[in-house]
Order: C-alpha cells, then structure tokens, then sequence
C-alpha cells in the first residue's frame, strides 16, 4: 500500500483507480495484487533482547520499569512515544546514552503484515501501533542507513546532518530485515493520526472497552495480533469479537439471499493440525481476509480524508486537473467492507465443508 520515491512515502491507489470488482474472484484477484506494507511501531517487552542489552541509560525510568501492556497504555494516556538515544554511535562505540540528545529517535518498521510476527518476537510483545504514513512523513521519519553500504564522502555527510540514522550490520545480527525508520524526537499524537492498534487476542475485549472509555481515543480502531499471527485463528474469532456484533453467519446463501446460520464459536475447538491443513488449503482466501482486515482500518479512513478535503474546493477548474480520479476512488473507497462479509462467508462454508457442525 505504501510505496517510495526518493524516500518520500505515497499511498499506492492504482487498485481503486480499476472497475469496482464484480465477482467474487475478481475480489480475491484485486487483494492478491495490493502490496501490504504499513508504518508500525511496535512495544517492547522489558525482557527482550534489545532492552536487557541496551536499556540502561537510554530509556525513561518510569517507563523502563512497565511492562508492554503499561508501556501501551501510558503511551495513550501521555500521548507520546519517547525518543531514545540508539544508531551506531551508541551501539557500537563506547559512548554513554545518557549523553546522546543528539541521537535521540522513535522507530518504526515499514513492514509486510506477514513480517509482523518476527516483530512481535524480537520485541517480547504484541502490542503495536499502526500510524498513517503522511503523519511520520510530516515528522521527518527517514530510514535507516547502514554505513556498511556506504562511500566514505557519504558516511561523513551522514554523521555531519542524521547521526540518529547510522547503523551497521553484522555476521552477528543483521538488522536489515527490520526495515527500520526513524523520526529525531519525541513523537506526540492524536487519534486522527493512527489507522489501528494491535493488541494480544485475549486482551482485545478489554482494550475496545478501555479505548471507548478514553475521550481522546474513543473511535480508535483495535485488531487483534492474530491478524497476523494466524490466519485460521483470525477467522474464527473475528466474528466473535465485541465489538463486530455478527449474529451468526448466513452460509450457503439461495438466489433470494437466505440461507442458514452457524456460530464461530463452533469452532474454536479446531486442534493445531486442523488449523494448519485448512489453511493450507485456503491459503490464497486466508490471507486475502487477513490483508483487507488490515486495508480496511487503513484505506477506508485515509480515503475518506482525501474525498472529505476535495469537497472543500469549489474551483470547478481546480478540481478537475488535481483530482481526475476522484469519481473513481468515490466508487471504490468503500469497498473493503462488503468484500470482509464475503470472505468470511465463503471461508465458513469451507470449514463446513471440511469439519461439519
């Protein structure tokens, strides 16, 4: 969804500029061909790897002695993610981090959702925060650069304007697959400037209850981390969540569109073994579901924003040859919605199928 030019961030809206898909797999054919890759900040667990190494001296103390959860929910309550002292200077060279104001940052990854859950291990946690691209744009977020793959003229313009954005990598640990991005201060935020939260499955009752009780928060969209930890898991207990409010599911639907119900909850006695041969073999729909869960928390509001600002301009000739594509993207915006019901309409029928009641 996000792609660069020059390390600047676009939303890619090629698939809503396409007809609005009619079948059920031209559906599945659209969400195949959309790339996922979404800004997250992910919360780290006090006893993962990088703190119990790094921690002392570069993290708030208060802060320092939470663990994820109270780490997740002070950071909605202060309305800020902390910067910390970390590039090479202080991971490599002998520099103490309480001295590094210099290199103080917020990370994030610019990651596929199917890398989430290496995340999720390399920071003890399942809590993480996805942010709208053009808000970390517009408070100079820029990637990380490994002076490894670096001239030496570069390496001294790099010191010389973005120390915080150094790093190296080594046979040791090779931290390029986290595609890491970085903003050199302390980030305050609003609600209007994420797309959703990840919570653990079994808090994620508790956290849309908690949220809605937050004046400042109270719209803020939840998933759980199964959305991307398990597909099969993302299936059955998306329905049974609190707030989606789905009286059972209508499968095997007549040309009148009535069919008969069965519950998720059916389901949730599934062993391992099940959940792995039916998602192996729905594979493609599995994750077709699990990519528009996420598309339609992100699309669907940074959309709307974009629609919302065109109807402010009466210049008839100004909206003509800045927003050519407006009636397309009207028509296609909304779209992800209906697509969420079918998929999970079909995906129960196959585990019908495949299981019985």
């Amino acid at each position: 969804m996000i792609t660069i030019d020059n390390y600047n961030l676009y939303y890619n809206t090629e698939h809503l500029l396409l007809p609005n898909p009619k079948t059920y797999m031209e559906v599945l054919d659209r969400l195949d061909s959309i790339e996922c890759k979404l800004l997250y900040n992910i919360i780290s667990s006090p006893t993962c790897r990088y703190e119990t190494g790094f921690s002392e001296g570069r993290i708030n103390e208060h802060y320092r002695q939470m663990d994820a959860e109270s780490r997740f929910k002070n950071i909605f309550i202060e309305k800020v993610l902390y910067a910390n002292p970390k590039s090479y200077f202080v991971n490599k060279l002998n520099i103490q981090a309480r001295d590094c104001e210099e290199i103080k940052s917020v990370s994030f990854t610019l990651s596929d959702y199917k890398d989430l859950p290496r995340h999720f291990a390399a920071r003890g946690s399942d809590y993480g925060i996805c942010f709208f691209h053009d808000f970390l744009q517009n408070n100079g977020l820029r990637p990380v650069v490994y002076l490894n793959d670096k001239e030496e003229e570069d390496k001294k313009q790099l010191v010389f304007n973005s120390p915080h954005l150094l790093e190296v990598y080594s046979e040791i640990y090779d931290m390029r697959w986290e595609n890491e991005w970085r903003i050199s201060h302390n980030l305050t935020f609003s609600e209007e400037d994420i797309a959703f939260v990840i919570v653990p499955p079994d808090k994620h009752s508790y956290f849309v209850d908690w949220f809605c009780k937050n004046d400042d928060f109270s719209e803020i969209q939840v998933i759980s981390s199964n959305t991307f930890r398990s597909y099969v898991d993302h299936l059955i207990l998306f329905p049974q969540q609190i707030d989606n409010n789905w009286d059972g599911i209508e499968i095997h639907r007549n040309q009148y569109g009535k069919g008969f119900k069965v519950y998720p909850d059916y389901f949730n006695g599934l062993t391992n073994e099940e959940k792995t041969m039916f998602g192996r073999k729905y594979h493609r729909e599995l994750n077709c579901l699990t990519k528009n869960t996420i598309l339609s928390n992100y699309e669907y509001a940074y959309t709307n924003r974009f629609l919302r600002f065109r109807r402010k301009i009466r210049d008839q000739n100004t909206i003509d040859s800045l927003f050519p594509d407006y009636a397309q993207i009207l028509s296609n915006f909304d779209e992800p919605y209906d697509t969420q019901r079918n998929l999970i309409i079909a995906l129960y029928e196959g585990l019908i199928y495949e299981f019985g009641l």
